[in-house]
């Protein structure tokens, strides 16, 4: 389940690593900094197609250049520090199988992040070949991200992304919080 939902995180904020940056000390936001080439203040489509490929090379498990349902379905997630449990020693904790109704409600969880990715996926599908190849990806996570709808990436719309369930205007805002 956290497999499948990190999957989904990536696909939505496909951005460079760059995008994700945090603000350095001066308070001006290193994603907007990274991804406007030009330096007005603000990143248009062009620029961040020109920064934005990894995030697709990191779904593309064929190496193919585009992204098939099965690939983002099925796709790993970055190592690193968000990776609960993982390369740590549990050897200290007890095993423990879960319940009957914990077993429900992950299976439950898994068939709703499953509908929900390929939803996205169909989204970012736009000409209905079940394949989202490179630009189509870049086109739906820019748009994502453009929350004013002007065509242009600010700091303030770069920045929200990287906070994940914030408020109502937030990437995750119009979902339920969790059970």
């Amino acid at each position: 389940m956290n497999k499948l939902s990190r999957v989904i995180a990536m696909s939505i904020f496909g951005l460079s690593s760059s995008a994700f940056a945090a603000e350095d000390e001066s308070g001006r936001n290193r994603a907007l900094a990274n991804l406007d080439t030009d330096g007005d203040g603000s990143v248009n489509f062009a620029e961040f197609q020109a920064r934005s490929s990894e995030g697709l090379a990191r779904l593309d498990s064929d190496e193919n250049g585009v992204l098939t349902l099965d690939e983002l379905l099925n796709a790993r997630p970055q190592g690193g520090p968000q990776g609960r449990g993982r390369g740590r020693d549990n050897a200290d904790r007890p095993e423990r199988e879960p319940s009957e109704e914990q077993v429900a409600r992950m299976e439950e969880r898994r068939a709703e992040m499953t509908e929900r990715a390929a939803a996205r996926f169909q989204e970012m599908d736009t000409d209905g070949n079940d394949i989202v190849s490179l630009e189509e990806f870049q086109e739906a996570n820019f748009l994502q991200l453009d929350k004013d709808n002007n065509g242009l990436l600010n700091a303030k719309e770069l920045r929200r992304q990287r906070g994940g369930r914030r408020g109502p205007d937030g990437p995750r805002g119009d979902r339920p919080p969790r059970a």
